[in-house]
């Protein structure tokens, strides 16, 4: 079984793959069935129950351990009200039970048993499983929110020996989707208003355009020709007029000879007028004055390309490649003029609970350079990972990029191959003893913003501080745990221990001077690998500290945080500590979520980053709660924004609330592409809203990696949503929303039934899977309106 490792060798980061076979044994027990939902005495909304049934085959076991992946909580915290009356027990057929206890260590250096959504557990006296028996484990009345589909379903279980050593030996307890029963999900009601659903939107949306060319993101205007259609050679001649600049030209020849089998000339001539004839726009008002901007004309002669900038140049290529695929060659006698709604049009992806590859992070930007999306939020380092290799601080690479029983930093986000859909390729997971992880050297980030920049996208690196830090505090505990701080709280993915020791930074208190120091060089040197990129939009020395989702109880019982820090709520000391670290850090612009600066409420705080200081904020909260107007409050305060709603653009989320959709639910039932579109709704609101418009600099969707264990996951949870995004993001307001309606029914005929439009586009020259592959936008536009066939959900492998 070949899996990913994390491996030093010579201080250096690189990925490998390593069998783990000596540590996992065959087991004897069977699952039988394991039962989730609401039973006797699940009285609040919240709370839910989990029966596994399972039998004996083998031996008696003893001094036994029990565990699986969840995503919920099967820790306990009184005062946070979580999980108080969480019982949890084995028992056998006659009756005789006991209970189980949650297994965590006590202090933050040991290595991890149980912790966030990773549960191990055992019985609180000595119970033996015996042979040829059945047994019932009960873990009854959670209150951390029931569940809705395979996604959050106890998975990837084993059992082992009490045994603490670096290679624990796990025997894996096997389940398929037929082994779950979902209490009270009506699976077939579930389909029924999904199709409901999809009928509504189509019959509720604008007709679509009777469209010369079909391009996405569609364009501010698009004209019929008179000057007559132009036929690609098998030779031509590109003359670049706009500058000496050829980097731009020299990718595009290489893309012509790649689709076309085209051999094409390179010039700087200034009188040409045949061929493809690149030049600066001389009413620059067309365009609005944008450095994105283009227009693209067709003729007999060739085609004409005018623009301010070689950026402008790129996007006018990406245009003139839809084009010719479409015509195999032949371009019709048109005029596009074009040029972004909004600056920003981005892309999260979080690499710290699941690691992808330079390579496969190139692939995806391909993707959204073909979307004329611009900005990669790269999310480094969370409570599961760091994934930076900074040479002073080795350990942040060999303890934090690693996780996995017998780990500093344990097992976690274990999802299970067999229930995930997405998996086209087999690909065995990681289990529970799988040392897995990845990082990035200092080569290796040099590589990515290179091949991000040649396609005009910044990578703004992300550092996720005060909270979300357990990773970074794992590595090096001696300058980042305070031992004055007693306070008992768990993160919202059930974490103890993933605070920094704010109230110590920039003092003698404690670990203060270790600790500023070293978070200092930190989000220094990180940032210094992301310096002087050279897109249009790029801010030097630009970092995210994210500054989100703190627990209300961090800091609540140590005793350094005195003087200005004591009567300070939590999230007043995460941002009081934002604000010294930029104050100390002057040479860096911090961007962030938007309770870096922000309450739940939408008020800004008293001790906050100040909008001058900030490179961007990203809204994350659902726009239904709250979100819309606290991102009017922040453009309101001259905050530059940036609108991430998660129930609009968090493509991580569920499609919809069918059983084997893949996904988390908790933002919304519906996380498809339509509703991805509907994000320029939400943008519209905001603008006519705010009194600062041009403070709301555009759109990001978000790759949140949970479960995204593969790249193939990565890949149908992104398409066909990304497009939808880079619509909403660079259309104009007018092309996407009229009339209270979206412009669904144009959108989706663009985006195609599989072999024509934007969807197989991408699919053909990236080589690419997508939801609903190999039919296009087929799986989610009604039955025999726009596509022939109507595929199922499930994907199928290219």
């Amino acid at each position: 079984m070949k899996l990913k490792l994390l491996c030093l060798v010579l201080g250096l980061v690189t990925t490998s793959f390593m069998s783990s076979a000596d540590n996992i044994k065959k087991s004897d027990i069977e699952i039988e069935k394991i039962k989730i939902g609401k039973f006797s005495g699940d009285t609040k909304p919240s709370e839910f129950s989990v029966l596994i049934n399972f039998k004996n085959e083998g031996n008696d076991i003893d001094d036994w351990r029990f565990g699986f992946y969840m995503p919920r909580s099967f820790d306990t915290l009184l005062t946070q009200n979580i999980n108080p009356d969480l019982k949890m027990q084995i028992c056998n057929v006659d009756g005789s039970c006991s209970n189980l206890r949650y297994v965590s260590t006590d202090s933050v250096k040991n290595k991890d048993v149980s912790q966030g959504y990773f549960t191990v557990l055992e019985p609180i006296e000595k119970f033996t499983i015996q042979k040829n028996s059945s047994y019932i484990i009960k873990l009854l009345h959670n209150n951390q929110s029931n569940i809705s589909n395979n996604s959050s379903v106890p998975q990837s279980l084993f059992i082992m020996n009490k045994d603490n050593s670096d290679t624990p030996v796990i025997y894996p307890l096997l389940t398929d989707a037929t082994k779950y029963a979902l209490i009270g999900i009506d699976q077939d009601l579930i389909e029924s208003k999904a199709q409901d659903r999809i009928n509504e939107n189509w019959a509720n949306s604008q007709p679509a355009k009777d469209n010369i060319v079909n391009i996405v993101p569609s364009p501010v205007s698009i004209r019929q020709g008179a000057l007559g259609d132009y036929t690609f050679n098998k030779t031509i001649a590109v003359h670049n007029q706009l500058d000496e600049n050829n980097n731009v030209v020299n990718d595009f020849v290489a893309i012509l000879k790649k689709d076309l089998n085209i051999s094409a000339s390179i010039d700087n001539e200034g009188n040409a007028e045949t061929g493809i004839v690149i030049t600066n726009f001389i009413n620059p008002i067309a365009i609005n004055n944008n450095p994105e901007g283009y227009r693209l004309s067709v003729t007999s002669d060739g085609v004409v390309i005018e623009a301010l900038t070689q950026t402008g140049v790129y996007y006018a290529f990406q245009t003139l490649r839809q084009i010719y695929i479409q015509g195999n060659g032949h371009l019709p006698a048109v005029t596009i003029t074009d040029y972004p709604q909004f600056k920003y049009r981005g892309v999260l992806l979080d690499v710290a609970r699941h690691y992808f590859t330079p390579d496969e992070i190139k692939k995806l930007i391909d993707i959204m350079a073909a979307s004329k999306l611009n900005t990669l939020h790269l999310h480094l380092s969370d409570d599961e990972a760091f994934r930076i290799d900074i040479p002073q601080y080795p350990s942040l690479t060999s303890i934090g990029a690693v996780r996995g029983l017998g780990q500093t930093i344990g097992a976690n986000m274990l999802i299970q191959n067999n229930l995930d859909m997405t998996n086209l390729s087999q690909i065995n997971y990681p289990l529970a003893n799988t040392p897995y992880g990845g990082g990035y050297t200092a080569n290796d980030i040099s590589n990515i913003i290179k091949y991000a920049n040649d396609n005009q996208i910044t990578v703004i690196p992300e550092i996720d501080i005060p909270g979300h830090a357990r990773a970074l505090i794992k590595s090096l505990p001696e300058s980042m745990v305070d031992y004055n701080d007693n306070s008992q709280y768990l993160s919202v993915q059930g974490y103890k221990d993933n605070v920094l020791p704010v109230c110590t930074y920039d003092t003698d208190i404690s670990i203060g001077q270790q600790f500023t120091k070293t978070i200092d060089d930190i989000i220094n040197s990180t940032a210094k690998l992301f310096s002087n990129q050279t897109t249009v939009y790029n801010i030097n020395n630009e970092i995210s500290i994210a500054g989100d989702e703190v627990s209300s109880a961090a800091w609540t019982n140590s005793s350094s945080c005195r003087n200005e820090w004591s009567s300070l709520s939590a999230l007043d000391k995460s941002q009081l500590f934002i604000q010294k670290f930029s104050n100390n850090n002057s040479d860096l612009t911090l961007s962030g979520w938007q309770q870096s600066v922000q309450d739940d409420n939408g008020v800004i705080g008293q001790n906050v980053l100040q909008s001058h200081q900030s490179g961007h904020i990203w809204v994350w909260n659902p726009s239904n709660h709250g979100g819309i107007n606290q991102a009017v409050t922040l453009a309101n305060a001259n905050y530059p924004v940036v609108l991430a709603f998660a129930d609009k653009t968090y493509f991580d989320l569920a499609y919809s609330p069918s059983i084997a959709e893949p996904g988390f639910t908790w933002a919304g039932k519906y996380m498809d592409t339509y509703n991805t579109l509907d994000v320029a709704h939400s943008s519209s609101q905001v603008l006519k809203t705010t009194t600062n418009p041009q403070n709301i600099l555009g759109i990001e969707g978000a790759l949140w990696s949970e479960n995204l264990a593969s790249f193939d996951h990565l890949m149908y949870m992104a398409m066909p949503k990304l497009p939808a995004l880079a619509e909403a993001s660079w259309s104009s307001g007018s092309n996407t929303f009229n009339n209270q309606e979206l412009n669904w029914q144009d959108f989706a005929t663009r985006m195609g039934c599989g072999e024509s439009g934007f969807v197989g586009h991408l699919a053909k020259i990236y080589n690419i899977n997508y939801r609903g592959y190999p039919n296009g936008i087929s799986n989610e536009v009604p039955h025999g309106t726009l596509c022939p066939i109507k595929s199922d959900v499930v994907p199928t492998e290219k």
